[in-house]
């Protein structure tokens, strides 16, 4: 698929529109350009059984290693259910393992889309004849990952369905082009306005959670089992434009008004102080990523 533009030049554009996002930890920031966030409200419901965001699931074309206990639940509980072009293969196979009994209690995709140029007919066959809406999305332009944002926006709002959340299930490993290409898409959601502003897209690898951070401050809820884990990491990255400040507290290397640029420092394989909360000032745009150990069988 080809990345629709460069990263660069979305990333300059979308550093310089300031908007406010509310309710994604029950609580809205009374400061515009203040982001408050907490994961638990979806990736650990199971616990929490009092919040009830509405999200939707994307599974894209990676093999799905979360702990299926919590893909059960977490695909379950899903506000839309979308599989990405061959993405629905790797949910048929994730099907076929359960026991026939967990089997006929997921509930279908509502939607298959994507150009299917990764997926045979006899599994798009499968699940058009239980009732899964099929869209083809036949533009190069975009991702199949794009277009399932676009579909699912159109879905929202002929449904008047506003979501909080948007978690697309996939994997940073494999094509490098591919991951870099999910990270181009995340970027567009805003540049584009493919989704509704109040909505934040999720990218969920193995046992670890990805988002961007946009210029302004930012309040990061870490669970506890990940601030305690003994290989707990986050990471702040900058794509496609250095970003000229970054201040933090809450991390054992916390940053102090320093500059994240490829070719000089950027924060990999960073760690937590155990605070509950990691706090962010950013003047540019950056990639927040943390690890979430339950999601995974240890």
């Amino acid at each position: 698929m080809a990345i629709n533009g460069g990263i660069n030049n979305m990333v300059k554009k979308l550093s310089n529109i300031l908007y406010m996002q509310h309710n994604y930890c029950g609580q809205s920031c009374s400061v515009v350009k203040c982001w408050q966030w907490n994961i638990k409200r979806f990736i650990m419901f199971q616990t929490n059984k009092t919040i009830q965001d509405k999200y939707a699931v994307l599974i894209l074309n990676r093999p799905i290693s979360q702990n299926p206990d919590f893909v059960k639940s977490f695909w379950n509980n899903a506000s839309v259910r979308m599989a990405v072009d061959g993405g629905t293969a790797r949910w048929d196979t994730f099907l076929n393992q359960l026991p026939e009994d967990v089997q006929k209690t997921m509930k279908l995709p509502d939607f298959v889309t994507g150009d299917f140029d990764s997926l045979t007919e006899d599994v798009l066959n499968k699940y058009k004849k239980k009732g899964t809406k099929t869209i083809r999305t036949p533009d190069q332009n975009n991702t199949d990952f794009t277009k399932a944002l676009m579909e699912l926006n159109k879905h929202c709002q002929q449904e008047n369905l506003q979501l909080d959340h948007v978690i697309a299930v996939c994997q940073n490993s494999g094509r490098l082009d591919h991951i870099l290409a999910n990270i181009q898409t995340l970027h567009l959601v805003k540049v584009d306005n493919l989704l509704n502003p109040n909505t934040t897209v999720y990218i969920l690898s193995d046992d670890s959670i990805s988002w961007l951070l946009s210029p302004g401050d930012h309040v990061i809820s870490v669970p506890e089992e990940t601030r305690q884990h003994r290989r707990a990491w986050c990471s702040l990255v900058p794509i496609g434009t250095p970003c000229e400040s970054v201040t933090t507290s809450g991390l054992k290397w916390n940053l102090d008004n320093q500059e994240l640029k490829f070719g000089e420092l950027v924060s990999t394989s960073n760690t937590f102080d155990g605070s509950e909360f990691v706090k962010i000032k950013c003047s540019h745009v950056i990639l927040w990523s943390m690890r979430v150990p339950h999601l995974i069988s240890e």
